[in-house]
């Protein structure tokens, strides 16, 4: 899995370096743009194109009848019937497309939300760090934390046994990447932490053990080793907003209008009939 990701993340890493300049509106444009494409294609060669043609034909001379009959009560409630069963029959074509977009499109969201789901801490701004132990972890008494210079652990750990958790809550002092370091049962690691808009910094909020499938949610960092006893660390960034016209979103709601702005544009080209 960490293979996998890690490969992954590299591809759209390089796919999206050239619309760095744009910000994190020109990134989430490449992803609905990427988005568009493959779901145009999926849905072409995994579709009967023809029967969706064919429905299609069938729900518009089905609309036209009523439109031309709306007098006649019954012509009309049978045209409405009909147009029901050519949806009904519309969408079971659809399934099939469907079902094949939901890994592509899965990876789309998970490298859209590692890039633009998350901001940077400010300067002076405050986090919470949590570590959760895992069954081999040892006991939350052995978990420990230390900073580099530019970020600063402000308080004593809150150890929550019941929970296999510890807590710290650092501030962050000025622009930079850092790896905080963490020692538990004689094992060191580090998670990464992103403070100020330095680059374009993926902000990773997890950095999970190694196996399982939820490591392939969090692609960021490399997992954890067996040897640290640890489920994950996670730092609690606060959510990205993208500003448009003085409305704050998350990059959520325009990568879907511009997926479907961008499908649309791109279905005649690709000859694909939805």
């Amino acid at each position: 899995m960490a293979v996998v990701n890690a490969a992954i993340t590299r591809l759209f890493d390089l796919y999206l370096t050239p619309f760095a300049w744009g910000g994190a509106w020109a990134g989430v444009a490449a992803l609905a743009l990427v988005t568009a494409v493959l779901a145009m294609l999926i849905f072409r060669y995994t579709s009967n194109q023809r029967a969706i043609r064919r429905i299609k034909d069938l729900i518009i001379s089905h609309l036209l009848e009523v439109a031309l009959y709306r007098d006649d009560l019954r012509v009309v409630l049978r045209a409405e019937g009909a147009i029901l069963r050519d949806n009904l029959r519309y969408l079971a074509c659809a399934l099939v497309p469907l079902a094949c977009m939901v890994i592509p499109v899965g990876l789309l969201l998970i490298q859209g939300e590692l890039r633009y789901g998350h901001r940077p801490l400010e300067a002076g701004e405050r986090a919470i760090v949590s570590v959760k132990l895992g069954p081999g972890g040892g006991g939350v008494d052995t978990a420990a934390i230390s900073a580099p210079p530019g970020v600063t652990v402000e308080t004593p750990p809150l150890r929550i046994p019941a929970l296999r958790e510890v807590d710290w809550r650092v501030r962050a002092e000025k622009a930079g990447v850092y790896d905080l370091r963490l020692t538990n049962a004689g094992s060191q690691f580090s998670k990464r932490i992103v403070v100020g808009e330095v680059s374009r910094d993926r902000i990773s909020t997890h950095r999970l053990a190694a196996g399982g499938w939820r490591q392939l949610l969090h692609p960021g960092e490399p997992p954890l080793p067996a040897a640290a006893g640890i489920e994950s660390i996670h730092v609690a960034y606060q959510p990205a907003e993208l500003r448009l016209f003085g409305w704050r979103m998350a990059w959520l709601w325009p990568w879907l209008a511009l997926s479907m702005i961008f499908g649309y544009a791109l279905k005649g080209p690709l000859r694909v009939q939805i």
